[in-house]
C-alpha cells in the first residue's frame, strides 16, 4: 500500500475527534422526494473501493491494509505527516478510489455549516464541498457532524444525513443525485446531542435512522429505521423495532445473514439492541440492556453479539455494561409479532436467557474494535479493556487517559489507532495480556 492510502485511511481516524411500511397506517406511496430525478444508470467504472463506510469493510474496525506507522511524527526530520485539513467533527471520514469524504462542521453560532468536503487522498486538496446552515433543531454547542459518508461499492454515490435530518446522495464527484427531509416527511425530531449516525448501503436500498413522531401507528415519537432505493430516494419501507425512548441513538445497523434472511443489528434510544428484516423492515427480535441509548455499534463473533452502553441499566442504578448476546438461529416468519429476548435474570421463569456474559464496562458512544475473537474497548474512564466475544473471558485493562467519549479504536496492519477527547491519538500493540504503547502524539 502506498504511503498517501495509508495516510488517507489514518484521516478516517484522525479527521474527527410514507414508506410502504410493516406499518398498515402508512401510506402505500410516498410523494417524490426533494430533489429526484428519474432512475439513474450507473456511471462507467464508477465501482468504488477503499474505506466506504463507519467501521470499515469488516464491520467492526479493522482493516486488512499494511504500511501504517507505528510513529506518528508531525515534525522534524522524520516527519510522517503528509496533510491536514481544517475541518472540525464529530464523526470520521471515509475513502474511496483517491478521494477522501469528510463530514464536519465549521463557524459558531448562527454562523455554524455542516460541510461535506471532497478532498484529494494524496495532498489533503479540496476537490468539492457542499455546506448546510442548520434550522429548526435544538443542536448544542459543537454537537455537529456526529456521524459519516457512506460509499456505495456499485455506484460510487456518496450518503449522509444533516443534523436536521436531510438524507442526500451525491455523484463522486459532487452532484446531487437526490435529496429527502425525514423532518418534512415523517416528522422527524431533533435532539441537543445531534446524533445522525451514518447510512448503511444494502443490495438497491440505503438505510438511514431517527426517532419520529409521523400519524397513525407512526404517531407516537419513537426511535425508527427508513429504507429508500438508493438509486432515486423513492421511499421501501419504514420500521419501529422499540418501545418509547428515552434517549437518541446514532447507533449504525451491522448487517448479517441468518438462515436466507438478511437482517441488521442495531442499538436505539429506547435501550434496546434490535434485530430487523433488511428487505422488508419487519421487527424481528429485541433484547433491552439500559434505560437510555445505545449509540455504539455492536459486534458480532461465532454466534455472539456484543455491545455497549453507559447509561443506567435495567436492572440496577449502576450505570454502563458490555454484554454479549447469543444469536437466535430461528426468527418470526412474515407477519410474525417481534419477539423479546431476555437476560439472564428475566429468564429465571423459563430457563432460557440469551444473555451469554456480562461486565460492568461503561461507554456512551465509542464502539469496540474485533480483533480475532477479542473484543478491545476503551472505557469512559479512558481504560482499554479485552474479553473473550464468545465466552466474556476477561483478559485484561489498561489505562490509557483520564476519559473517553466518541473516538472507536481502529485496528489495522497489528496495530490499535485510538484518539481521546482531550487531543491525545495512540498508537498500541495488542499482546496476550496487554497492550503496549508504540507512540502517543498530543
Amino acid at each position: 500500500m502506498d504511503l498517501s492510502m495509508a495516510a488517507a485511511l489514518m484521516a478516517a481516524l484522525l479527521i474527527f475527534n410514507g414508506c410502504e411500511s410493516t406499518d398498515p397506517a402508512a401510506p402505500a406511496k410516498s410523494p417524490t422526494p426533494i430533489g429526484t430525478p428519474p432512475e439513474i444508470p450507473d456511471p462507467e467504472g464508477s465501482k468504488a473501493t477503499g474505506w466506504l463506510n463507519w467501521r470499515g469493510p469488516h464491520q467492526n474496525g479493522t482493516s486488512d491494509e499494511t504500511g501504517l506507522p507505528a510513529d506518528l511524527e508531525v515534525e522534524g526530520a522524520k516527519k510522517n505527516l503528509l496533510w491536514t485539513r481544517d475541518i472540525a467533527g464529530r464523526g470520521h471520514a471515509v475513502v474511496a478510489n483517491g478521494r477522501v469524504y469528510c463530514w464536519g462542521y465549521r463557524g459558531d453560532g448562527p454562523d455554524l455549516q455542516e460541510v461535506l468536503q471532497c478532498l484529494d487522498e494524496k495532498d489533503g486538496k479540496v476537490l468539492w464541498e457542499h455546506a448546510y446552515n442548520d434550522y429548526l433543531s435544538d443542536t448544542v454547542y459543537s454537537r455537529y457532524a456526529v456521524g459519516a459518508p457512506t460509499v456505495d461499492a456499485e455506484t460510487g454515490y456518496i450518503y449522509l444525513m444533516t443534523t436536521n435530518g436531510g438524507v442526500k446522495c451525491f455523484t463522486s464527484d459532487g452532484k446531487m443525485v437526490w435529496e429527502y427531509s425525514l423532518m418534512e416527511r415523517f416528522g422527524r425530531l431533533t435532539f441537543p446531542n445531534g446524533r445522525t449516525g451514518a447510512a448503511v448501503i444494502d443490495g438497491d436500498l440505503v438505510i438511514v435512522r431517527g426517532v419520529t413522531s409521523y400519524w397513525g401507528k407512526q404517531g407516537p415519537a419513537r426511535d425508527r429505521f427508513y429504507a429508500f432505493k438508493k438509486k432515486t430516494g423513492e421511499p421501501v419501507w419504514a420500521s419501529t423495532p422499540g418501545v418509547a425512548p428515552k434517549d437518541s441513538s446514532f447507533s449504525t445497523p451491522v448487517l448479517a445473514n441468518v438462515g436466507t434472511r438478511r437482517v441488521f443489528y442495531a442499538g436505539t434510544g429506547d435501550g434496546n439492541v434490535v434485530c430487523v428484516d433488511v428487505r422488508t423492515g419487519q421487527e424481528l427480535w429485541r433484547f433491552q440492556t439500559s434505560q437510555g441509548g445505545v449509540n455504539a455499534s455492536v459486534v458480532i463473533h461465532d454466534g455472539a453479539l456484543v455491545t455497549i452502553h453507559g447509561k443506567e441499566n435495567i436492572d440496577s442504578t449502576d450505570e454502563g455494561r458490555m454484554t454479549g448476546i447469543k444469536l437466535p438461529t430461528s426468527l418470526p416468519a412474515p407477519g410474525e409479532a417481534q419477539v423479546v429476548l431476555k437476560d439472564k435474570d428475566l429468564a429465571k421463569a423459563d430457563g432460557k436467557p440469551h444473555e451469554l456474559w456480562r461486565h460492568p464496562f461503561a461507554m456512551f458512544t465509542s464502539s469496540p474494535v474485533l480483533v480475532d475473537g477479542r473484543v478491545y474497548q476503551v472505557t469512559k474512564t479512558g481504560v482499554m479493556v479485552c474479553v473473550d466475544a464468545k465466552s466474556g473471558k476477561f483478559y485484561f485493562e489498561k489505562k490509557l487517559n483520564n476519559d473517553q467519549i466518541h473516538a472507536s479504536p481502529l485496528y489495522v496492519d497489528g496495530k490499535i489507532y485510538v484518539g481521546f477527547p482531550n487531543g491525545k491519538f495512540m498508537v498500541l500493540k495488542p499482546k496476550d495480556d496487554d497492550v503496549e504503547i508504540l507512540d502517543e502524539i498530543q
